[in-house]
């Protein structure tokens, strides 16, 4: 019950309001209650909320929606957990695209849509089961019911909002047909992801100007082989392609791991070729080393030359308005559900990647501070709504390393990547000190003061950073296929520094589709003295649990980094009885983690729920697992766009 003069639960104070659909763009206050979206006002007194937050130097958007994504966990291996996917994001409202078909879209809802806490729509798949593991399934054109897919359509109209033909491979228009025929009986538009390979018979002008009809969505629209988007010689966006957006096609971005490439990018972007939506093609190679979000989207757009006003109407009404749920969502007008994105925008040096593995650095970025879904806050970065410690954060010494001048002179052998002179910390081996590592295939193969640059194919500067074995959880909850409660391992732990998670609810279907190491403890490992997460798919929101989070409130309370580093590498390989791993040593697999210290005004939630205002914190700035990098936060290992040449996926 609210109390006496107190009509609002919330109050976002002195946050940069951009809400396109009602024409703001100006400082404002926005108050919630009882999940509505209250008053968008100038000035609103703190007296009349129950709880506020001080949004300032903030930018206050409606909540964030994302029309491609892949979340239905049962429908195929490429799919991720939709809340701590993209909650920590800002997106409140997201679209499945296709994954389930009319067979099993009643699985999707029953396991995942009725438990999640972001908002799930759906893309309904022309093939009755939807997508497959095994392609070749999503070829079959028998199995591509017009009528059936729309009936299921009409059966859930508040959930399934259009229809999806995906990765056909045969030659001919069978599957795009076929969908457009469901999508006219169901009244609903078609997303469409098919290729114009040259052995496809397809082709742009004929499918955006002949086949799609008006509100028809393109998705992965900056690549080069859905659609010919550029003249492959002049550079110049196609005129089919402006004569199709005039005649109502809209086209979505569908970043993906193959969806985005810099030079298409760049060239449509500089002649006014702007997504009209910004979905990400959500799945587990997109989340990871892509980094595949909707504030990515939006800072890979604005480093090209897009203003953040544009990237937020492509985020929030463009998609509502796509999907048929305009004015419903999309907006922060009164009386509208209370989905919320409280954004900062960071100016500096950073690293965006595409679909290739190409970066380009840029100097601006959008990064979500907190997610407000339906009233609630679900998401909290700095912990602003949590009650202060009343503690000091007072962070051990930390260790430095100097540099040697001696080089090692070596023989022939020739090395896949050589991580530069990293401050090492490998307590199992009592190795303490600045170290090059050599990697051939997935395995340490040189560890040494000093090794020749020219004999690495590739060489990675660590000189900045303090380099560990990859970190082993032993406290994480990873049954995320057959519970509500388990998180994803690699989106929860490769960008962490975690290449090892002991769990007793790891299935054989969790270890098998997982790039982490998830190794099945037959029972509860006692954690005591060693470092754990803890982490499940609810605190991974609300606390921030991690093993980052974790390191770096150990550190800040005192614990000197190399004990810290011990408690999570070489003792916890002890307590699972597995001395081979947590500790760097020539011959074994190359599992490697690299840290840096951050330094400025932080917040770190304490293990009584407390927010701890601290100076510094450890974040994880590359992973290596399996001799392969599976996260680069500043794009280390990956070569800047403008240097590859031309490059291009079409074939």
């Amino acid at each position: 019950m609210l109390a006496f003069g107190q009509p609002y639960d919330l109050l976002l104070q002195g946050g940069h309001v951009i809400d396109p659909a009602n024409n703001i763009d100006a400082i404002r206050d926005v108050a919630i209650a009882g999940g509505k979206i209250a008053r968008v006002a100038a000035n609103i007194p703190a007296n009349l909320a129950r709880r506020t937050v001080d949004a300032q130097r903030l930018y206050v958007t409606p909540g964030l929606i994302d029309l491609h994504t892949h979340v239905y966990l049962r429908g195929r291996s490429s799919t991720v957990v939709a809340d701590d996917a993209v909650l920590p994001h800002g997106t409140t409202t997201i679209v499945d695209a296709g994954v389930a078909g009319w067979k099993t879209f009643d699985d999707f809802k029953s396991t995942v849509i009725d438990h999640a806490q972001v908002r799930i729509l759906a893309f309904l798949n022309i093939v009755s089961s939807g997508m497959h593991d095994d392609q070749s399934k999503e070829n079959i054109v028998a199995d591509m019911d017009p009528r059936a897919t729309a009936a299921k359509i009409l059966q859930y109209p508040n959930i399934l909002v259009g229809v999806k033909s995906a990765h056909f491979t045969l030659p001919g228009w069978a599957s795009v047909e076929r969908a457009i025929e469901a999508g006219r009986i169901a009244n609903k538009p078609v997303m469409l992801d098919s290729s114009i390979f040259s052995n496809s018979g397809r082709n742009t002008r004929d499918k955006v100007l002949k086949l799609m009809r008006p509100g028809d969505i393109q998705t992965h629209m900056y690549n080069d082989h859905q659609l010919e988007l550029l003249d492959r010689f002049t550079g110049k966006v196609q005129p089919w392609m402006w004569e199709a957006r005039k005649r109502g096609v809209l086209f979505d971005l569908g970043h993906g791991a193959g969806g985005f490439l810099w030079p298409v990018a760049q060239a449509a972007v500089s002649q006014g070729f702007l997504p009209d939506t910004l979905g990400t093609d959500l799945h587990p190679e997109s989340i990871l080393l892509l980094q595949a979000s909707v504030p990515n989207a939006i800072s890979k757009l604005m480093n090209l030359g897009m203003s953040l006003q544009d990237g937020i109407l492509r985020a929030t009404v463009n998609p509502a308005k796509a999907i048929g749920r305009f004015p419903e969502r999309g907006t922060l007008s009164e009386g509208a559900a209370a989905d919320v994105a409280v954004l900062a925008l960071d100016t500096g040096v950073f690293s965006f990647i595409d679909s290739m593995r190409k970066k380009l650095t840029g100097t601006k970025k959008v990064e979500c501070v907190m997610t407000v879904r339906g009233g609630e806050v679900v998401f909290d970065r700095d912990a602003r709504l949590l009650p202060a410690s009343g503690e000091t954060a007072r962070p051990a010494p930390l260790p430095s390393y100097p540099f040697e001048e001696n080089r090692l002179e070596e023989g022939s052998t020739v090395y896949d990547l050589v991580l530069k002179q990293g401050q090492v910390i490998d307590p199992g081996n009592k190795r303490y000190g600045r170290y090059d590592i050599a990697i051939n295939g997935k395995r340490i193969a040189r560890i040494a003061k000093r090794l020749p640059v020219a004999h690495a194919r590739l060489v990675v500067d660590a000189s900045e950073y303090y380099v560990t074995p990859g970190l082993i959880d032993v406290n994480a909850d990873v049954n995320f296929l057959d519970s509500t409660t388990g998180v994803q391992p690699d989106q929860r732990s490769l960008p962490y520094g975690v290449t090892t998670v002991a769990s007793a609810g790891a299935t054989p279907a969790v270890i098998r589709r997982s790039r982490t190491q998830v190794l099945p403890a037959g029972v509860q490992i006692p954690v005591g003295g060693l470092i754990s997460s803890g982490m499940n798919r609810q605190n991974v929101l609300t606390e921030q649990a991690s093993m980052t989070r974790a390191l770096s409130l150990k550190w800040n309370e005192g614990m000197p980094l190399t004990e810290v580093i011990q408690a999570a590498t070489v003792l916890p390989a002890r307590a699972i009885k597995r001395e081979d791993l947590g500790v760097l040593r020539e011959g074994a697999p190359a599992d490697i983690a690299m840290f840096e210290i951050r330094r400025g005004d932080f917040a770190l939630v304490d293990d009584n729920r407390r927010r701890l205002a601290v100076k510094a914190k450890i974040e994880c700035i590359l992973t290596i697992r399996n001799g392969g990098v599976v996260w680069d936060a500043h794009g280390l290992s990956i070569r800047e766009w403008t240097q590859a040449g031309r490059y291009t996926s079409f074939r």
